[in-house]
């Protein structure tokens, strides 16, 4: 379902002040967060790697995915995330595409408060990520670990 830019909008705003409730469709977070389960998202100031976040997809999507980390490009800051069950990150995303973070509902209590582990993993993807792009470490690399 494509999300218009306004709905994302209102979002970001509703989540700034008090938790959106959204339905989950898919399973690329399993077994975390089940497709049909509600949960709620808030918006905050910054995200730290780990962390579950709802963004604004190129495509117009709402993908609930998990933070990598943020790089600067064309003097903005990107952010790239990932499905726990996926091979390879999304598209880079500026932090107007940001709804927020998985705060509660239907979920996994480690989705909420992610373990050390998580975050962990959650960077060295992005640090290999980083690799990959600077062209210093073959992608079959990151798809051996991921």
């Amino acid at each position: 379902m494509n999300i218009s830019a306004t709905v994302v909008q209102a979002l970001r705003e509703l989540a700034a002040e008090s938790p959106v409730s959204l339905r989950v469709s898919g399973e690329c977070m399993a077994p975390l967060l089940e497709s049909g389960a509600m949960i709620e998202v808030v918006r905050q100031r910054f995200y730290w790697p780990g962390d579950p976040l709802i963004i604004h997809a190129a495509d117009g999507r709402l993908l609930g995915h998990r933070l990598l980390g943020f790089y600067p490009r064309a003097q903005r800051l990107r952010w790239l995330t990932q499905a726990d069950n996926a091979r390879w990150p999304d598209a880079a995303v500026p932090a107007e595409r940001i709804i927020g973070k998985i705060c509660g509902g239907q979920c996994a209590p480690a989705l909420v408060r992610v373990p050390l582990a998580h975050r962990a993993k959650a960077i060295l993807r992005f640090f290999l990520f980083i690799l990959i792009r600077l062209g210093t470490l073959h992608r079959c690399v990151l798809a051996k670990i991921s």
